[in-house]
């Protein structure tokens, strides 16, 4: 790790991924933040774990003395020369671990990992954040809401968005859509009463929503909403990630007073928090969740900053009474999480 003279130069890092939207915006989260306490240079280089090699192998070679150059030649397919110099290394998701510890054991950087850490070893990296209170004891971890790098702050700076005062009906409100996940199993039924509540909303007070899907949402639920949007409509903008990709939910995360979140992604539940919307998850019938992140979810609800509503039980009245019993963050977790990796990482010290 470089640090003798370096206070004022741009930090130099590098994002390991494995190309998994969700877990590289974690990455980016991170780096996001600590660029409000330095400048940063930002390298990405994809690593894939390969289908032959069982992940609990490659911990024990990681583990057991296979060298680091070795690891990232012939399992990831990674000269050590292409790490270049980096002062950081940051990644998110589990198949990256031993590509983020060996990069960091050829460079000597300074390392940060987002999740669980599995069968590796706390002490192999700078810092570990997660979002699990148990996973969150010992000196270098970091208990935190899953990081984003959307600013709050420039977002509203930049937008129109009329707040929603207690009691008050939402007039534009955010629904974003995911789909059968681990545990979390939808029903017709459960699909067909989410969208019978939007329509009721926009009916009765004249709401407009817009709405997001996601790559696990069905075709006929996507295509039904699509049928929905439209001037006088009860959806006036469907982004539909079918046809326009990832990383598009900028109109939703700005635009809506309040947002609707399925409950099958905490990803995208802690996205909308991030952003100081009023959240609401709806859970279908069929749904359970690992004690891990049922306390994460718990944990946000204690904190006011998110809500739970089954989707049987959702109509306009109950949403106004559970999104009158949250209060959105009132600091912007970007700043919040750059002070924290601050008081963590002696690099970020000036």
């Amino acid at each position: 790790m470089k640090q003798t003279g370096d206070a004022m130069r741009a930090l130099e890092a590098l994002i390991l991924s494995d190309g998994r939207p969700g877990h590289y915006s974690l990455s980016e989260g991170i780096v996001t933040a600590i660029a409000q306490v330095r400048e940063v240079n930002l390298r990405r280089m994809q690593v894939e774990r390969p289908w032959w090699l069982p992940a609990r192998a490659l911990s024990y070679l990681v583990n057991y003395g296979v060298s680091p150059e070795q690891i990232l030649r012939r399992v990831y397919g990674v000269d050590a020369y292409a790490l270049g110099s980096p002062d950081l290394i940051v990644s998110a998701g589990g198949d990256t671990l031993a590509a983020n510890i060996s990069a960091a054991r050829v460079t000597g950087a300074a390392n940060v990992f987002y999740g669980s850490l599995r069968r590796y070893r706390p002490s192999d990296f700078s810092l570990v954040l997660t979002s699990y209170a148990e996973q969150a004891k010992g000196p270098n971890r970091l208990m935190t809401l899953k990081p984003s790098s959307n600013n709050p702050d420039e977002a509203e700076a930049a937008g129109s968005r009329p707040v929603r005062a207690p009691g008050d009906f939402p007039r534009v409100a955010g629904l974003i859509i995911g789909g059968d996940a681990g545990t979390v199993r939808y029903t017709d039924e459960d699909w067909r009463e989410l969208l019978v509540f939007i329509s009721e909303c926009a009916e009765l007070w004249g709401t407009r929503w817009i709405v997001s899907n996601a790559p696990r949402t069905p075709d006929l639920v996507s295509g039904m909403l699509a049928g929905m949007t439209g001037p006088q409509r009860a959806v006036q903008q469907f982004i539909d990630i079918r046809q326009v990709g990832p990383g598009t939910l900028g109109p939703l995360l700005t635009d809506s007073e309040v947002i609707v979140c399925t409950a099958d992604s905490s990803t995208m539940l802690s996205e909308c928090v991030w952003m100081r919307r009023p959240v609401v998850s709806v859970t279908p019938r069929g749904w359970a969740l690992p004690a891990n992140e049922a306390s994460y979810r718990e944990w946000l609800s204690a904190n006011g900053w998110a809500k739970q509503l089954p989707i049987a039980q959702l109509n306009p009245d109950s949403f106004l009474d559970v999104l009158d019993a949250i209060e959105p963050l009132d600091v912007n977790p970007l700043d919040k999480l750059a002070e924290e990796l601050k008081e963590r990482l002696s690099l970020l010290i000036e």
